[in-house]
């Protein structure tokens, strides 16, 4: 577990599903898949083979698992703004920063990262030191 601004980020391999502001590039606006590499409560970091361009305004579907089976996974939609991509694995790694929730999404988003992550033992330890 990093932290970043005071805000711990939490390891995942959750879907998004995003839309990038690409049009001003001149590149056609398509729906992408990446994975959800790590999340804090503040920002995400996306790992996808699309390269999202800096300081873009994107729209993101987190599909968050459920916790217990037969229960669907959460979709929180999002509206975000990229800040920076690197290259990992051969894939595009970019941090996007949280701006607008729809609906309760951002509640439903921290109570799933405490119900997931608080419990483990590894992020007890660690908040303890």
């Amino acid at each position: 577990m990093e932290e970043y601004q005071g805000n711990p980020r939490y390891p995942t391999n959750w879907g998004v599903r995003f839309l990038c502001d690409c049009k001003k590039e001149n590149k056609e606006i398509n729906i992408h898949k990446g994975v959800a590499h790590d999340i804090s409560i503040r920002s995400i970091h996306i790992l996808s083979d699309h390269h999202i361009c800096q300081q873009k305004k994107i729209a993101m579907q987190l599909l968050i698992p459920s916790l217990q089976d037969g229960i669907p996974q959460k979709i929180v939609k999002i509206i975000g703004h990229s800040l920076d991509t690197i290259m990992k694995e051969g894939r595009f790694l970019t941090e996007v920063e949280f701006r607008h929730f729809e609906e309760d999404g951002q509640k439903i988003l921290e109570k799933n990262l405490r119900q997931r992550f608080d419990t483990h033992p590894y992020v007890q330890t660690a908040q303890r030191a």
